[in-house]
């Protein structure tokens, strides 16, 4: 009987740790002017280079889930060499939301959530910054590692959430 109840731990123990949830809010970033190199946190990387940084700023924004933020990741434009990018593993089955903005005062743009082999899975539009966030989701087809960026020009990100 112990046996079994030593599997059964085992096996709900590997199952919440195979779908367990990853956050990136960037309210736990420390704002700043220019970020030239990788930075980690909560299982995500935010990657920039000396040629393509991403930026760090402050914000007062709140998501139409209630979910709120102090800062921002400014991607500064389409990711190039892998940087200007947010990348995270993932498996199959689970959900990524993004939460994110235009850039732009005029013109919505759009965030992609890809495979690491640049492959889009989900497009997402979002609305100008002094508006309202834009929230996207997308299910994942299969285990592997998956990048968030800029279709073309600057976006602002603010979290990202894998369940």
């Amino acid at each position: 009987m112990k046996k079994i109840l030593a599997a059964v731990s085992t096996l709900l123990l590997v199952g919440a740790l195979a779908f367990a949830e990853a956050t990136l809010n960037t309210s736990e970033l420390e704002a700043s002017e220019s970020v030239t190199e990788a930075i980690s946190l909560n299982g995500f990387t935010i990657n920039a280079s000396k040629d393509k940084e991403v930026r760090v700023k402050n914000v007062n924004k709140v998501a139409p889930d209630g979910k709120s933020f102090s800062k921002c990741i400014d991607l500064r434009g389409k990711q190039s060499n892998g940087a200007r990018t947010i990348k995270f593993s993932a498996k199959k089955g689970e959900t990524v939301t993004v939460y994110g903005n235009s850039g732009s005062k005029t013109d919505e743009r759009k965030i992609l959530v890809q495979t690491a082999k640049k492959k889009t899975i989900k497009s997402i539009p979002v609305k100008i910054y002094t508006g309202e966030i834009s929230v996207g989701e997308v299910t994942i087809p299969e285990d592997g590692d998956y990048q968030v960026c800029s279709e073309d020009k600057g976006v602002y990100v603010y979290g990202i959430i894998v369940k």
